[in-house]
């Protein structure tokens, strides 16, 4: 079985997020074939789960003066902060009919096993933490994950740390630790990159790009191959993307909040 393999290298931010939600509703309704999509961040981001509220996760002055977007995403899960150095990926099939399974867990332990084959191809440790939805190598976490359903597609979204500017994350968000193991009190303890693994050998990032491919189609039993994005998708994206900068709904859930506790406090009175 033949999948569409696609990668944009470096690209804005919120395209990004408009990027992978335009391919799952093409490849939702058939337009497209099923999609694996590997890009990178030209700027650092925080991708915010679709829950969560922006004021409880991120320090916001900081992001707004030192240019680092704050990108509410389609799927849930929970925030991560994101620069070059990592490689992003979105595995997009078919929710009904399709080779990732139906259930969630499921879903998960197919794809991550991608993650988990393209480590031990560079001669690293690596193990699907289930309980986390993530994948380990050394005990520390080297790739966090996400998932979303809609317009009958299914995604699997996550990133694969080449390198990490800890400090930076402390500095933008206010729990770094909140997606780690709960003994780990710094994020630098919980958190492993391929350069560590390394320690003093260098690698190609585009050796690693086809070690990831591989091993996700080996996870999922195609053949991923190179093309490139239709007209539509690509129409549809451009027009997401305004939505996506929106603070409107960068900042839904939190609107919400205010108005409710505003409510709350008049009820009182």
């Amino acid at each position: 079985m033949n999948w569409r393999f696609i990668d944009t290298d470096r690209i804005d931010g919120y395209y990004s997020a408009a990027l992978f939600e335009s391919i799952a509703k093409h490849v939702g309704t058939g337009r497209v074939d099923e999609t694996i999509l590997f890009w990178r961040v030209r700027t650092p981001v925080v991708y915010l789960g679709y829950h969560q509220y922006v004021e409880d996760e991120v320090h916001e002055d900081y992001c707004a003066a030192n240019g680092i977007q704050v990108i509410r995403r389609v799927l849930g899960g929970g925030c991560g902060f994101c620069d070059e150095n990592q490689i992003l990926f979105s595995v997009i099939g078919r929710e009904n009919g399709g080779v990732i399974p139906q259930n969630i867990q499921g879903a998960y332990s197919c794809v991550l096993a991608g993650v988990v084959s393209a480590l031990a191809t560079l001669g690293l440790d690596g193990e699907l933490a289930r309980s986390r939805n993530a994948v380990y190598s050394m005990g520390r976490k080297i790739s966090g994950n996400a998932q979303g359903r809609f317009d009958g597609a299914v995604l699997i979204n996550g990133s694969f740390l080449l390198d990490f500017d800890f400090d930076e994350m402390d500095r933008v968000l206010r729990n770094p630790t909140k997606n780690l193991k709960e003994e780990v009190l710094y994020a630098r303890d919980g958190m492993i990159t391929l350069s560590d693994l390394l320690g003093w050998r260098s690698y190609d990032i585009d050796h690693v790009k086809g070690v990831l491919k591989w091993g996700f189609e080996g996870a999922l039993g195609v053949t991923a191959v190179h093309g490139a994005l239709t007209e539509s998708e690509t129409r549809l994206a451009n027009r997401l993307v305004e939505g996506h900068r929106s603070q409107d709904w960068i900042y839904r859930l939190d609107d919400k909040r205010r108005k409710r506790l505003r409510r709350g406090r008049h009820a009182d009175i």
